[in-house]
Order: structure tokens, then sequence, then C-alpha cells
């Protein structure tokens, strides 16, 4: 009787005991989140300041002093190759230069009439060769200088200074009008000497920065000067070699003269199997490695890392794809069970 009754009870027994088994696992395994391996994108950059710079500038100087009668532009303006800049009176510069005229930096009325009468002009003359400039010696003595009747533009671009005033005499010592070009701005860069040898010519760039309209430009490297250079900054400095970029898409609101940020890219995007940080563990000896998860354990599997990424590792050995690794294993022993309570993922 008792035997037939403990034969009775004996599946109930089992029956209870696997039901409770999940819950007493789960008081002595690990929980832990897992992750596996994927595959990330990640393209490397270095990131600096530069300055805008125009690929071209041209100074129109003059032979002689002359006094513009009407000056047609202004700092800002875009001219064409050709354009006229400025109408020279060539009659009232000549009469002037031809008698030697000193300009002194103020006149009364009757130095003015002095003027009149030594030189033979108007007293209109005399007052738009006066001018309000410093003494200046106007005259050229010699061989006659060549006077132009027009100031020409000699390129395409902007102009950006402009010494000339109508009916003020303009000095030949200075340059009359600066022009600069606006399409294929140069940039330059002071790249960190332990940073050169990861830039060639031909290197992509990326131009940013305030004032830009939320624009990106394109841009290459053209050159990389010869020679380094010493920049300090406060108490400390640093070698540096100026690069000059070429910009691909330029256009008037990259202005000469701007600061901007400059993300060079040397290498082309890659794709890399990898790992957050919080998954490698390293041994005494320095070895990396992991723990993977194997038929509700934990195992202890040697890795081989390369790049740093910016929040995860590549793995270049020891595992793959399909394993799941356990995150921030700090108390995990070789075999232990373990229950996977999260799988996590890349976003």
């Amino acid at each position: 009787m008792k035997r037939r009754l403990l034969l009775l009870l004996l599946p109930m027994l089992c029956a209870t005991v696997l039901s409770f088994l999940p819950t007493i696992l789960s008081w002595t395994a690990a929980s832990v989140s897992v992750i596996s391996p994927s595959m990330v994108s990640y393209q490397k950059t270095l990131s600096y300041s530069g300055e805008v710079h125009p690929a071209k500038t041209r100074e129109i100087y003059l032979e002689t002093a002359v006094i513009p009668e009407e000056v047609l532009v202004r700092p800002g303006d875009t001219v064409q190759k050709g354009s006229v800049l400025a109408r020279i009176d060539t009659g009232l510069t000549q009469t002037v230069l031809k008698n030697g005229v000193v300009i002194p930096g103020e006149t009364t009325d009757a130095q003015r009439q002095q003027y009149v009468q030594a030189y033979g002009l108007t007293e209109e003359e005399v007052v738009a060769a006066l001018g309000g400039q410093p003494q200046t010696s106007v005259s050229q003595g010699g061989e006659a200088a060549f006077i132009p009747s027009e100031i020409l533009a000699p390129m395409d671009g902007v102009v950006t200074q402009i010494q000339l005033s109508e009916g003020v005499f303009c000095s030949p010592n200075q340059a009359a009008v600066v022009i600069s070009s606006v399409q294929n701005n140069t940039v330059l860069v002071q790249v960190r000497q332990s940073d050169i040898d990861q830039i060639a010519v031909g290197t992509c760039a990326q131009i940013s920065g305030e004032g830009l309209q939320g624009k990106s430009y394109q841009a290459v490297v053209e050159m990389i000067y010869p020679a380094a250079q010493e920049q300090s900054s406060g108490l400390t400095s640093q070698t540096v070699v100026p690069v000059a970029l070429s910009v691909e898409n330029s256009d008037q609101d990259l202005k000469s003269g701007y600061q901007v940020d400059v993300t060079f890219l040397p290498e082309e995007e890659k794709q890399y199997l990898a790992l957050p940080y919080e998954a490698i563990c390293q041994d005494e000896n320095n070895l990396e490695y992991v723990w993977v998860v194997q038929q509700g354990r934990a195992v202890r599997k040697n890795v081989e890392t390369g790049i740093e990424l910016p929040d995860c590792v590549e793995i270049t050995s020891g595992i793959s794809a399909a394993d799941q690794v356990i995150l921030s294993p700090e108390s995990i022993r070789q075999n232990q069970l373990v229950l996977v309570r999260r799988e996590e993922s890349y976003a």
C-alpha cells in the first residue's frame, strides 16, 4: 500500500520541482544583458580651424599720380575682367603734373589764388588738385609718365580696397584698387606635426562655420607647405605645417578673412565588426577577452581588437557576429549559469 502511494506521489513531486526549476535557476544564475558584434560605419576625421583667403588677388598700381574724374566702383562690388573701374581727368592731371604743383595739406583762399595765377589753372581745378591731401609733390620731371584715361579690372572678382576719390590726387605709391577672386577661395590651415603624415595633396575636407547660412563646402588639399613653423598660444607652442585647401563650391557667403571649421577626411568610410567598450575585459597579462553565452553558461573567449571608434572598438578576431556577448561582466565566472534578461543592439 505504501509503495503504491509513493509511486502515485512521485510524478506529482517531480512536476512540482520542475515547475519551480526556472525560479530556482533564476536565484542562482547571473542576470545579464548581451549584445552581438555588429558592422558599424566609420570615417576617420581630423578637426581644425582655418582662415579663408582669396585664391587670387590683384593690386592695381599706376605709373603716375592721377586725378579721377569718376569712380565707378566701391568695396564689395563684383566686377568682370575689362570692366571700367574709374575714369581719369587726363587734362587736369597733365596740367598739374606739367607745372609741378605741390599740394599742401591746408590752403587758404589767398593761397588758392596764387596757384591760379602761378599755374594758369582755374580755381575749380586748383581745388580739385588740392583735394585735402598732405603735402605731396606731383611734379614728375623728366620723361612724362603714361596717364590712362580709364582704369580697367584685370580679372573677375570683388573689389576689396579702393584708394580713389573723384577730383583728388591718387598717389602712385599705393595700390589704387585691389581685386580678389570670389570663386575657388583658399582656406589656410595650420596642421599639427603629429597629424601631417595623415594628410596628402588630394585629401578631401569639409568646410563649415558661422555666417555661412548653414552651408557646408567641399574642399581638397591643394598644397602642403615645405617648411614647418612654430605656433605659440599663451605659454605653450607647437610645431605646425601650413596646408592650403581649394574650395570646390565656393560662393560669396564664404568671405575672405572668415575663420571656419575644417574637417579633414583622410580615409574613405569603412565597415568594422565592433563591440561596445563595456563588453571588453582585460586580464593581468593584458590579454583582451569577452564573456560569451553558450548553452546558458558564460564562456571566456580571447579576442583581438583593432581601431578604437568613438563608442566602440573593432574586433579583428576571436568571435563572430552570431555570438552573444555579455555587457559589463564585472562578476562573471567561467561556466557560470547566466540568464539573459535583455538583448541590446546598435542604434
